[in-house]
C-alpha cells in the first residue's frame, strides 16, 4: 500500500507545465467536425516528406502501431433505433426542418450501414492505403531494394482488412517487397494488452471492463453529462417535442450520447458524408467534453487506476524493443507494421512518458484542457524510425500521424555540440528510457 501511495503521488505530480493537448470551444466553433473526436479520419494537409536527419544518418528501419481505419458504430441497434425514431417522427410531422434534413441524409445510407456493426468502411480501407503511400514516400530509403515487410494484426475484421489494404498498397508501390502478414491469437496479448489474451491482465483490466457502467469513472462521467446536457436545447433542434426521443431511448442522456455517436460516426463513411454540420458547435463541444473524459479515464494518465490501465501496454512496448534489437543486427526487415486499436496508442504514449500524454488530472472538468482523444483518429499511426551512420551510431525518431513526439531524455546533439536535434534520440538513451519505464510498469502491475 505504501508503494501504491507513492505511485499515486507521482502520478499527480505529472501535471507539470507542458503544452496542453485539449480542445477548446473556439476550435469547435471554427470547425464543428473537430468535436467528432476519434471517429474522424486524419486530414493530411502537407505533402509526404522525409524529415531532415542529422548529417550522415540514414533511416534503415521503421516500426509502427496503427489504429484500424474508419469503421461503423459497434452496435447495429443504433442505426435501427435512429431509423425508427426519425421515420416515425417524419410521418407524424414532428421533425423540424433540421430534423427532416437529418432524416433524409440518414435514410440515404441506412441500407449501407445496417448489418455492418464494427465493420471497416471503404473510406477506412482507403485511409490505410493513403498512410502506406505516405510512409513509402517519406521513408523510401528504408524500402530500397528487395526488402521485407512483416505485418501483424489483432483478430478483428476491421484490423485485418486495414492490414490487407496497407499491404496491398505497399505491394502495388514496389512489387519486389517481400510482404509477410499474420493475424494470430498468439499476438493478441501483445497487440491488445488490455484483453483476456494477455496473461498479466485480469478481467477487471479488459477493455470492456474499463467501459462498463460499474467503472470507477462512471459517477463523474454521469455528473458531467448532467451538467452539460440541456435536452430541450439539443433535441429541440430536431424535434417539435424533445421528449419524443424517450420513445426509443431510455433517458435523455442515453439519447444524447446515441445522437452524438450517430452524428460522429457519419464521419467514418468519408468527409463528404459527415453529418456533424447539423450539430450546434456549443452542444458538440459539451458532448465531446463528456466522452473525452471517458476515454481519458480508460487509457490516459488518470489517477483512477494508479497507472494500471496504461502499464499493461508494457507487452506492446516490449515487442517494439525486442524487434528493434533484432532489426539493428541486420535482420533484413525494412518495416514492422502492427494493426490494432486506439487505446493502445494512447496507453503506450503514456507509458513512454511522451510529452503532453502523461498529464494526470483528477478533476473531470479540467481533463478537457490537457487531453484530446481526437489525436488518435481513425487510421492513426504511431511510427518509430531507426537511423544509422557510417560509424554505427544509432538514432530513434517517433511520430504520431507525422507529428514528432518528445520524451524526457536528452535529444541528439552533433559531435561539435553546435546543434541539438530535438526530434532525434540516441538509441542507447531511448532504450534505457524504455527499460526504465518497463520496470515501472512491472511494479505497477505487481502492486495494483
Amino acid at each position: 500500500m505504501k508503494y501504491l501511495a507513492s505511485i499515486a503521488a507521482g502520478l499527480l505530480l505529472w501535471c507539470a507545465a507542458l503544452s496542453a493537448q485539449g480542445l477548446t470551444p473556439e476550435e469547435v466553433r471554427a470547425d464543428v467536425r473537430c468535436a467528432a473526436n476519434w471517429f474522424r479520419g486524419y486530414d493530411y494537409t502537407s505533402q509526404a516528406a522525409a524529415p531532415t536527419a542529422p548529417p550522415g544518418f540514414k533511416p534503415f528501419n521503421i516500426s509502427t502501431y496503427a489504429r484500424h481505419g474508419a469503421r461503423l458504430y459497434s452496435k447495429e441497434s443504433l442505426y435501427d433505433q435512429m431509423h425508427k425514431l426519425l421515420s416515425e417522427a417524419s410521418r407524424k410531422g414532428q421533425l423540424t426542418p433540421l430534423g427532416e434534413e437529418l432524416y433524409r441524409k440518414s435514410e440515404a445510407v441506412y441500407d449501407i450501414v445496417r448489418g455492418r456493426a464494427y465493420d471497416l468502411t471503404p473510406y477506412g480501407q482507403e485511409q490505410h492505403r493513403v498512410v502506406a503511400r505516405r510512409i513509402f514516400k517519406s521513408w523510401r530509403p528504408v524500402f530500397r531494394g528487395s526488402r521485407k515487410i512483416v505485418a501483424r494484426s489483432t483478430q478483428t475484421n476491421r484490423t485485418i482488412l486495414s492490414m490487407a489494404a496497407a499491404c496491398d498498397e505497399y505491394r502495388r508501390l514496389d512489387k519486389r517487397l517481400d510482404i509477410q502478414f499474420d493475424a494470430s491469437a498468439a499476438d493478441m496479448g501483445i497487440l491488445n494488452p488490455t484483453s483476456k489474451y494477455n496473461p498479466r491482465a485480469e478481467e477487471r483490466d479488459w477493455s470492456r471492463a474499463f467501459e462498463a457502467d460499474t467503472a470507477r469513472w462512471n459517477p463523474s462521467f454521469n455528473a458531467l453529462w448532467e451538467k452539460n446536457l440541456d435536452p430541450g436545447r439539443f433535441f429541440g433542434r430536431f424535434f417539435t417535442e424533445p421528449q419524443l426521443v424517450l420513445k426509443v431511448f431510455k433517458t435523455y442522456i442515453n439519447a444524447a450520447r446515441m445522437f452524438y455517436f450517430y452524428l460522429c460516426f457519419s464521419e467514418t463513411l468519408g468527409p463528404e458524408e459527415s453529418l456533424m454540420y447539423l450539430m450546434d458547435p456549443d452542444d458538440a463541444w459539451k458532448m465531446w467534453e463528456c466522452e473525452n473524459f471517458r476515454m481519458y479515464s480508460c487509457c490516459g494518465a488518470t489517477p483512477l487506476y494508479h497507472g494500471r490501465n496504461w502499464a499493461l501496454e508494457e507487452a506492446l512496448l516490449r515487442d517494439f524493443v525486442k524487434y528493434w534489437e533484432e532489426d539493428i543486427t541486420e535482420s533484413g526487415v525494412a518495416a514492422r507494421l502492427r494493426f490494432g486499436h486506439d487505446y493502445k496508442i494512447s496507453g503506450t504514449l503514456v507509458l513512454l512518458e511522451a510529452e503532453g500524454w502523461d498529464h494526470c488530472e483528477p478533476d473531470p472538468e479540467k481533463v478537457c484542457r490537457i487531453y484530446d482523444f481526437g489525436h488518435m483518429p481513425m487510421a492513426s499511426t504511431l511510427l518509430f524510425a531507426l537511423y544509422r551512420n557510417s560509424r554505427g551510431e544509432l538514432l530513434v525518431r517517433c511520430t504520431l500521424d507525422e507529428v514528432p513526439q518528445h520524451f524526457p531524455i536528452p535529444c541528439y546533439t552533433d559531435r561539435g555540440g553546435s546543434r541539438a536535434w530535438k526530434d532525434f534520440y540516441r538509441w542507447e538513451d531511448f532504450k534505457a528510457h524504455c527499460l526504465k519505464r518497463l520496470e515501472l510498469a512491472d511494479k505497477i502491475l505487481e502492486t495494483t
